[in-house]
């Protein structure tokens, strides 16, 4: 029998001191947007993705239907889908996890803003902590952790800016490139 993994709280909320950013689960009729977005040089530069609906509906698929344990959202700013942020907790990819030096009790996330004119304005950085406080607030995770590529100035510096401490650089199996681990803990307010 498959193990169904489901959200224990509701899964679209607006940002606290932000309203103007939303997040709401990914859908099926969103794969031509992650299609775009995918496809787009800004992205696709740092996703190693097939961009053919065949591909995405495959990879993105199994995590709308709860038999991964992948959470996938869309990003909205002001209504408007921007791009998208999934989040998945390390201890269900100890392959990767244990290259990062992840344990069982953090998360992971990966995210891009699929918009280019909405680049560049700050909106990475505040949808990074939007997303960490929820994470935070709903789950017993005691970090984030994340492995942009070393070379992904931008991607860094959203991480940074939203409070994610560099704690080494690695080398993935099977990459020819070094990644960036990045750690957020849970922030007190």
């Amino acid at each position: 029998m498959a193990r169904r993994f489901v959200e224990h709280v509701p899964m679209e909320f607006s940002a606290e001191n932000n309203r103007r950013i939303a997040f709401r689960p990914l859908g099926r009729s969103d794969f031509p947007l992650l299609q775009k977005w995918l496809a787009a040089p800004h992205v696709s530069v740092w996703w190693n993705e097939h961009f053919d609906l065949t591909s995405i509906e495959a990879k993105y698929s199994p995590g709308i239907d709860g038999s991964e344990p992948i959470h996938a959202h869309l990003i909205q700013f002001e209504g408007v889908p921007i791009g998208w942020i999934q989040w998945y907790r390390w201890q269900d990819y100890p392959g990767h996890a244990i290259q990062l030096g992840a344990d069982h009790r953090s998360a992971g996330i990966d995210l891009a803003i699929g918009e280019i004119e909405m680049t560049a304005r700050g909106l990475g950085p505040a949808v990074i902590r939007e997303f960490a406080k929820y994470i935070f607030a709903n789950r017993d995770l005691d970090a984030i952790v994340a492995d942009p590529c070393v070379s992904n100035l931008r991607s860094i510096s959203a991480f940074k800016k939203a409070g994610f401490k560099i704690l080494r650089t690695v080398q993935l199996v099977d990459e020819a490139f070094e990644r960036h681990v990045v750690r957020l803990d849970p922030i007190e307010e």
